[in-house]
């Protein structure tokens, strides 16, 4: 299983160190993303980023990849 995969079942839990360990993990994407903004833009990108990163955790349906997950780790 990778470790992305189990940060996001203890986020999906509610489990704030992995919640906040995602965020990290995407913080590089979301000021790359948001360096072309005026500085007084910028921050309020990353927030709404990491707010939309929050609602996707809370969407995200685990039994719908459970099948794909299956397949994955056979093949290794």
């Amino acid at each position: 299983m990778s470790d992305l995969y189990a940060l996001l079942l203890r986020a999906k839990e509610e489990d704030q160190v992995a919640i906040s360990e995602l965020i990290e993990k995407f913080d590089p994407k979301m000021k790359k993303l948001s360096s072309s903004l005026p500085a007084s833009e910028r921050e309020d990108l990353e927030q709404e980023l990491r707010i939309q990163i929050l609602r996707s955790i809370q969407k995200f349906d685990i039994e719908e990849l459970m099948p794909f997950w299956s397949c994955y780790e056979e093949e290794k």
